[in-house]
């Protein structure tokens, strides 16, 4: 294996690297400071157990996504796999943006995602209501659908106003559930669960009875897919560390 040698770490030019290795370096009395966009209790559980509990900070981020949502409903952007993307992107970029007006002392990576289910090329977001959970569950049952995860992640450096997007991207999994009576669908709903989920359902909680089978990432179902995260994550420090001297 090639590569150079930074600390106790190589940076190897013919593998994938995963944050496990470097989560040293994150953390408010580290190098790089790490930030969630999202106070989703799910992704923080995420996180947490790629072994970055303790090392990674959560705020919700300004961005007023509803207007955006509208927006690119607008624009005609139906696509699933590009507008979770771009929900992603702007949810770091607008947390990213507001740090970078700040003062800063720390090179920050702020961490965004969004996460969509699609049926049929419909894009099923939180439900409004209960009545809209139902509607949901009923289409959902007995078939496949896809979910989407967008994730981005943006850099900002100390003393510099733009922020740069590191790297984004969408994972899609495939996910079946079983056919459901209206008696299953009215008491899951009864639980609460599906009030926060994107297409009504989560497969981490009461709602994992639902699904039958999953072609896939899991995490990417549950909201955040952890391979590709980890890789991206480290990927970013590895790059910080061959260029900046901490």
């Amino acid at each position: 294996m090639t590569g150079a040698i930074v600390g106790q770490i190589m940076l190897s030019n013919d593998c994938s690297d995963l944050v496990l290795a470097l989560s040293s370096h994150l953390g408010q009395d580290s190098a790089i400071r790490l930030i969630l966009a999202s106070q989703s209790p799910r992704r923080v559980e995420i996180l947490e157990m790629m072994g970055l509990k303790g090392k990674f900070d959560v705020s919700p981020s300004p961005l007023d996504e509803s207007a955006l949502q509208r927006k690119l409903v607008n624009e005609n952007i139906s696509n699933p796999a590009v507008y979770t993307r771009i929900l992603a992107e702007e949810k770091a970029r607008a947390l990213a943006e507001s740090l970078a007006q700040s003062s800063t002392r720390q090179i920050t990576l702020v961490l965004g995602s969004d996460t969509v289910v699609d049926i049929d090329s419909c894009i099923l977001e939180k439900p409004k209501d209960q009545a809209d959970a139902k509607r949901m569950l009923q289409r959902l049952s007995g078939v496949q659908h896809s979910v989407h995860t967008g994730v981005a992640l943006y850099r900002v450096t100390p003393g510099k106003k733009e922020v740069d997007l590191v790297e984004s991207f969408t994972d899609e999994a495939m996910v079946t559930f079983s056919i459901l009576s209206d008696d299953t669908i009215d008491a899951y709903i009864a639980t609460g669960e599906p009030m926060d989920k994107a297409g009504s359902y989560g497969i981490q909680g009461i709602g994992g009875q639902l699904v039958r089978q999953v072609q896939g990432d899991f995490f990417t179902v549950m909201g955040l897919p952890m391979h590709r995260t980890s890789r991206l994550i480290a990927k970013a420090v590895l790059n910080l560390i061959e260029s900046v001297v901490f």
